[in-house]
């Protein structure tokens, strides 16, 4: 290098601390883009969605399928990130992100992530969460603990929930269900009309007590089971307060005190018309019941209902993960989750997720 070629010391300053660097060629653009976790299960959860480029002027970001509302792609900031809390869903999901990055001369840097919910391991249904035993003989008898659920109805403003306890949602002789136990509902952001019922599903319309009040808390216990003269009784006793709504088929239904189990409290009304052919399925379930126009309720936010000293007629038998059942829709979306069995393998809760 001559000395007419050498830079001048101010020169070499310059390009020491970049400032010549404004006239230069900008390189071509580089992207990066990360999602964290990669992988989440049916519960969903947070995510975090970062990305950034180099050598950029125009980036945008997409999302196969469609994450989010509005464009797709969208126009971002070269450098950026956002944490979305991904809905708990009830079958897999899979979504691909796409980063492009573009520079004044046209040239793109492209670059492609992918998140992943995988599905529940148990069978979903738009209105049962919970545990459906099968049984190769008919099931005689099944009973159940659990608290009256206190809603969030500020979450849920308008909903309901059933909890209960049944023989043959999934199969009997006679195609019935026979069971019993609590709705509570969400009016207006309040919670109310906690009623204790009975059924025979599809046979007789859900007939309430009207002379046992329960409420939020209480702990309640609800069986059915055949009698020795071949009727069936429904019971669910209101251990806080001792009071129990029973239904004999072919006899009456109403209330009774735990300390006099055979004298009437107050007899409501006649059951001598209902008959029941057994089934061969006993069910701990929360439900989103159905109304009267036969659409189902909103599930309202029940929060966790445990279920136990769950016992059937069954001579051998205990909870497994095959019988589990969660509430969903088919847009994907998951409400409602059964947990797998606990300690004692007798008995499970119910967790709200919607």
């Amino acid at each position: 290098m001559t000395s007419s070629q050498a830079p001048s010391v101010r020169e070499a300053s310059l390009r020491r601390t970049g400032k010549l660097a404004l006239n230069a060629t900008p390189g071509r653009p580089r992207a990066h883009l990360a999602v964290s976790p990669g992988a989440l299960t049916y519960l969903g959860g947070r995510a975090t969605i970062k990305w950034s480029a180099a050598h950029a002027t125009r980036c945008t970001l997409s999302s196969t399928p469609r994450f989010w509302a509005g464009k797709n792609p969208v126009r971002v900031k070269c450098n950026g990130r956002i944490t979305p809390n991904v809905a708990a869903a009830d079958f897999p999901l899979h979504w691909t992100f796409t980063l492009k990055a573009r520079n004044a001369k046209g040239q793109v840097a492209k670059v492609r992530r992918t998140l992943v919910v995988h599905k529940p391991p148990f069978q979903v249904s738009p209105n049962w969460s919970g545990y459906v035993m099968p049984s190769a003989t008919p099931v005689t008898a099944v009973a159940g603990q659990f608290t009256i659920p206190r809603l969030n109805c500020k979450h849920t403003t308008n909903g309901g929930v059933s909890t209960w306890v049944g023989i043959g949602g999934a199969g009997g002789s006679s195609g019935d269900l026979l069971q019993t136990g609590i709705r509570s509902d969400c009016v207006n952001g309040a919670q109310y009309d906690n009623a204790a019922w009975w059924e025979e599903y599809p046979q007789l319309p859900e007939i309430d007590f009207h002379t046992m009040s329960v409420s939020p808390g209480d702990s309640m216990k609800a069986s059915v089971s055949q009698n020795p003269d071949g009727s069936w009784t429904t019971r669910l006793d209101d251990l806080t307060t001792g009071i129990s709504g029973v239904m004999t088929t072919g006899k009456a239904y109403g209330t009774v005190l735990d300390s006099s189990p055979t004298v009437w409290l107050h007899q409501e009304g006649t059951a001598a018309g209902v008959t029941y052919a057994g089934g061969y399925t006993a069910e701990w379930i929360v439900e989103a019941f159905a109304l009267s126009n036969g659409f189902l309720i909103r599930l309202a936010d029940f929060g966790n209902v445990a279920f136990t000293s769950l016992t059937t007629s069954m001579p051998s038998w205990g909870l497994t993960g095959e019988e589990q059942v969660g509430i969903g829709d088919d847009g994907g979306f998951l409400y409602a989750a059964p947990s797998g069995p606990d300690a004692s393998n007798y008995g499970f809760s119910v967790t709200y997720v919607g």
